[in-house]
């Protein structure tokens, strides 16, 4: 849980008020860090371009946003990011990320084809969070490209990474 205060203080010394979330086992804890602070903006939706919708708003209506969705999801949001890019709308994406190794399930395999292909297509800069202790680092890194650059931005965290634990293994 050390890794998840973490990432909290480095999402809010970054600036972000302002979370937009779906349901992602992956990603949970920090969902729950954040629904649990009292200066973000907590918001669930259901639907991944939804979330991409709502979190451009709130850059609208003053607020620093964190998208954090299921690598899958963004396939599913695809118009709505290309906006966000059209309009250089800042947008920081958390996303699980199943494209590294171990993977379980058969059934995400069309994710692992989508999920890179789709952000080098829409000209949103990435990164893979391959080791736990670099996801603080990361969020400050990529939320200042998302503030200097005005456009979204995607951190992915493999499986392993948010769940790290001290001697480095999930």
């Amino acid at each position: 849980m050390q890794l998840v205060a973490a990432a909290h203080a480095a999402l809010r010394e970054a600036g972000i008020d302002f979370a937009v979330h779906l349901p992602d086992t992956l990603n949970y804890p920090l969902i729950r860090a954040l629904d649990a602070d009292p200066d973000v903006i907590s918001v669930s939706c259901s639907r991944e371009d939804e979330g991409v919708a709502i979190a451009m708003g709130a850059y609208l209506g003053g607020h620093w946003p964190v998208l954090l969705t299921e690598g899958s999801g963004l396939g599913f949001s695809g118009l709505a990011l290309a906006r966000a890019v059209v309009q250089r709308t800042p947008l920081l994406i958390i996303a699980s990320h199943n494209s590294a190794l171990g993977e379980r399930h058969d059934y995400a395999a069309a994710t692992r084809r989508v999920t890179e292909p789709l952000l080098d297509a829409l000209t949103i800069p990435y990164v893979i969070a391959m080791r736990g202790s670099d996801i603080p680092m990361l969020i400050r890194e990529a939320q200042m490209t998302v503030y200097g650059d005005r456009r979204p931005v995607a951190l992915l965290l493999p499986r392993h990474s948010l769940h790290e634990t001290e001697g480095g293994q999930a």
